[in-house]
Order: C-alpha cells, then structure tokens, then sequence
C-alpha cells in the first residue's frame, strides 16, 4: 500500500479534496495544533501528526522524527489558491523527508510535480556559498584589523 505524506497548508476544501482523491491508501498528514482534534474526528482513517503550532516553520524535533523516519510514495503540499509562494520553508523541509514523488496540490485539484532535486550537488553547492561566506568574513576582519 502507497504511503502518503500530506502537508496541510492550505483551505478545508482544498484537504477534503485531495483526501477524497486518495481515499484508501496510508495517509499522514501534518496539521497545525488547533485544527488537530477537529481533523481527526473528521478523518479517522488519516494519521494525523499534530505539529504543535501554527505555522510549518522550525518543527519540534519529536515531528521531524516521525516523518524522516518514513519512507513516502508521494508527498503533497497543498495549497488555497492556483499558486503557491512563499512555501520555501516547507520545501526546505521535504529536502530531508524519504520520498519517491512530490507534488504541489491547489485548490483546483491540480497536481504539479516538484522536480526531485540532486541532493549530493545541492549540499555541495550549500557548502561553497558558506565556505565563501567565511572567506569574505575573515577578508572583512583582516582588512579592519590593517586600518
């Protein structure tokens, strides 16, 4: 059986959707604290994993664990218009999530892929942009040490 990873950043009628789409299979979904119970009552058979706040930003440890510690088939994050912005801290996140696929899902029940990408050259490329960053810094020390 599939294993789905759902994010829920977006409208009910976005959730309600994309749960009737996949209705059946083995299902987790993240959800903000105060929509926990109401969710859960709603959707019994969806694993709901409480994130104990509001926003997707700088999960607690013991809900990074729950999910890095899978394996997903997919993964959805869903979104309340046609377009989503401002979701860079979330596709952060599924950087470190075991997954094999990975869509935006809006409110027009449009999937749209994320492109997988290549992890060992991302981490390669994160670690020039920092070991610069150092460089510059100690040039900036150096030169204000001259002075």
């Amino acid at each position: 059986m599939e294993k789905i990873l759902v994010f829920r950043t977006s409208t009910d009628a976005t959730i309600k959707r994309l749960f009737c789409e996949l209705e059946g299979k083995n299902i987790d979904c993240l959800v903000q604290q105060s929509q926990f119970d109401r969710y859960r009552t709603e959707y019994p058979y969806i694993h709901f994993i409480d994130i104990c706040q509001e926003g997707v930003y700088d999960l607690p440890v013991r809900v990074t664990d729950v999910i890095f510690r899978q394996a997903y088939d997919q993964v959805y994050i869903t979104l309340s218009g046609r377009e989503g912005y401002g979701y860079g801290n979330v596709l952060k996140l599924i950087q470190q999530v075991n997954y094999r696929r990975a869509f935006f899902y809006n409110s027009n029940g449009d999937r749209m892929e994320i492109p997988d990408g290549n992890r060992i050259r991302d981490t390669l490329c994160r670690i020039y942009i920092e070991f610069t960053g150092f460089i510059y810094d100690i040039r900036e020390r150096v030169a204000g040490c001259a002075e």
